[in-house]
């Protein structure tokens, strides 16, 4: 009798465990996750109940650091880098004082609309005009002439103008405005209202550019008033010995 009930007691949780590993194979929906020895496991963020008014507060994201653009900025007090109005390859039509009107060739970049006419050429198509101020710069270009102009747009006259002599810097420069006693560096630009020959070099502008090509003028410029002095006082001396002592 003893044996019996020994027995019965040890095939009660026999039975138990094949039962229990039999619903296991048979639930379709049951997984079993296996996880390797020494690997992190990301533990889940715990939600966040809001205690006053029991809803559940999301967890906070971390904010995603970002990588500054690369842009030029101009320290304060720095004047701001010129704006060009149009960049193109024209070939000089009319002179006068202060302005030179250009056929343009090619647009490299802006734009002329506003500035611009369009004119019909003698062939019969039609070319676009358009007249650059340039003030006593006017004088070292010369008709007919092809250069590559940078324009820009001048805020009190509203004209385009460009230069052919390199801008001058105000009397004292930044310590007019005591840029440097304050330590701010700030950037050079370059000139965007440039008049330059085709190739890119800079035009001729020195004291003795208007002469050039023309030495025969510039030859009798001096000989002339030098012989005029020769011829007085060799007249004077003739004078002088004529007369009776």
């Amino acid at each position: 009798m003893f044996a019996r009930r020994a027995v019965a007691a040890l095939a009660v949780p026999i039975v138990l465990a094949f039962a229990s590993q039999a619903a296991a194979t048979s639930d379709p929906n049951a997984t079993t996750t296996s996880l390797p020895v020494d690997v992190p496991v990301e533990v889940p963020v715990e939600t966040v109940v809001d205690e006053q008014g029991g809803v559940t507060v999301p967890p906070v994201a971390v904010p995603v650091s970002t990588v500054p653009s690369a842009t030029t900025t101009v320290p304060v007090g720095c004047p701001p880098p010129p704006v060009s109005q149009a960049v193109f390859v024209g070939k000089v039509k009319v002179l006068d004082a202060t302005q030179a009107v250009y056929e343009v060739v090619r647009l490299r970049s802006g734009s002329l609309a506003g500035y611009s006419t369009e004119v019909p050429n003698v062939s019969g198509t039609v070319v676009t005009e358009v007249g650059i101020y340039y003030g006593r710069d006017v004088k070292f270009l010369d008709v007919g002439a092809t250069y590559l102009v940078g324009t820009a747009l001048d805020a009190t006259t509203g004209r385009i103008f460009s230069r052919v002599t390199e801008e001058a810097p105000l009397f004292g420069g930044n310590q007019v405005a005591d840029i440097n006693n304050s330590g701010v560096v700030c950037p050079t630009f370059a000139d965007v209202a440039r008049t330059l020959t085709v190739d890119g070099a800079s035009i001729e502008s020195g004291v003795l550019s208007g002469l050039s090509g023309e030495s025969d003028r510039l030859l009798l410029a001096i000989l002339v008033p030098a012989g005029l002095v020769l011829l007085g006082l060799v007249t004077l001396v003739l004078v002088r010995r004529a007369l009776p002592t």
